[in-house]
């Protein structure tokens, strides 16, 4: 009974908590890592695969004597797992760059294509403007590794139909058998300027991927480890995406409580909490205009952020910093300065006029120093 009352005495303290904070949605766009502006319309390669790989053994290797037990264990890689790789983060990066909305993208059927006379010698400067090509990405593994192996775990049972000379049950090992799989990756890619065939931007990406499992049976088949790959390629592909393209950020904001309550106010809560944000808006504004209640002029400019009035928001928070002393009123005034500096980036990114190109990487071809001289 104790128990239980505890539990639902917590439960009504943190319903409590919950009912007393009411929040607010407040979004903007957030720049890019790499201004991408000029470079609206991308050709994007397929991934260049990792010529360097070696092939592990064919049967997966045992840690100690006891796991040798088990039996030979077939290696899941297969020769073609290089190109498996480098195939699927072709199709996971360019849908994560298409899923931005930034970008044009054009595809490897055409780009592989450019790739290949240019590094052939031909001037390719007539389809760049045939297509309004920006710019070339070449994604690359650099690296990549797969690591199988056996290990055993012994633990001690009793086995109670056998018994020693004193009548006690005899004490025997038990083994249990685990196969773990460890795959590592390391990815690149360079976006190259198509107008002056330099070098932009080059960024790199470096993962390991793990996973064990219990062996139960002498019928046990290893999984591929193709799925751990592509965990590792979505995941690097959606933050290249962040990298190269403006997002857009949601922040969950509480209004500040109504304390001392002002009860013209009240009302303002719940229509934040219906999200009526203008009619909210409108109510604390009043508050604090006729009132200077502190609370009011708070929330007064979160909402006005809220409703994209970023300005407005500020300058309510000057005059309220003006007569009041809340270090909740400086910490939001620093938030919604830094929000205003970024939605500003980003604007100028949507709009192509932000900082100037810096090229990193010139040579006699470009793509060759980029993807290499074997293919």
């Amino acid at each position: 009974m104790r128990k239980t009352f505890l539990s639902v005495l917590i439960v009504a303290i943190l319903l409590l908590f919950a009912s007393c904070s009411t929040s607010v949605s407040l979004s903007y766009y957030s720049p890019s890592e790499i201004d991408m502006g000029r470079y609206r319309n991308i050709a994007v390669a397929s991934c260049v695969p990792f010529e360097g790989f070696h092939m592990p053994d064919y049967y997966v290797r045992a840690t100690d004597p006891y796991s040798a037990r088990v039996g030979r264990l077939s290696s899941s890689v297969r020769e073609s797992i290089k190109n498996d790789v480098a195939s699927y983060m072709t199709d996971s990066f360019i849908s994560s760059l298409r899923a931005t909305g930034f970008f044009s993208v054009i595809g490897p059927s055409v780009t592989d294509r450019l790739v290949s006379y240019s590094r052939h010698g031909m001037d390719i400067s007539s389809y760049i403007e045939e297509y309004d090509i920006d710019a070339f990405i070449i994604p690359k593994i650099v690296s990549m590794d797969v690591d199988e192996y056996l290990s055993s775990e012994r633990t001690y049972v009793y086995d109670y139909t056998r018994h020693d000379d004193e009548g006690r049950p005899v004490r025997r090992a038990h083994y249990d058998y685990y196969l773990t799989q460890t795959v590592t990756l390391v990815f690149q890619y360079t976006v190259i300027d198509a107008r002056t065939m330099t070098v932009y931007a080059v960024k790199n990406f470096s993962d390991k991927n793990e996973k064990t499992e219990e062996v139960t049976s002498l019928a046990f088949s290893t999984p591929s480890v193709m799925a751990l790959f592509r965990q590792m390629s979505d995941h690097m592909s959606r933050i290249s995406a962040y990298q190269l393209a403006p997002h857009r950020v949601t922040l969950s904001m509480n209004l500040m409580k109504n304390d001392p309550e002002l009860e013209t106010v009240e009302r303002a809560y719940d229509l934040t909490k219906d999200g009526y944000i203008e009619q909210a808006c409108e109510i604390f504004r009043t508050g604090w205009k006729e009132e200077r209640h502190l609370a009011s002029g708070y929330n007064y400019a979160l909402l006005s952020a809220a409703l994209g009035k970023t300005d407005e928001a500020l300058a309510v928070l000057e005059d309220v910093r003006s007569s009041h002393v809340s270090a909740e009123c400086d910490k939001l005034y620093e938030d919604l300065l830094k929000i205003k500096q970024k939605s500003d980036e980003a604007a100028l990114q949507f709009s192509g006029q932000g900082s100037e190109n810096l090229h990193l990487i010139d040579g006699d071809n470009v793509f060759s120093l980029v993807i290499g001289d074997y293919l």
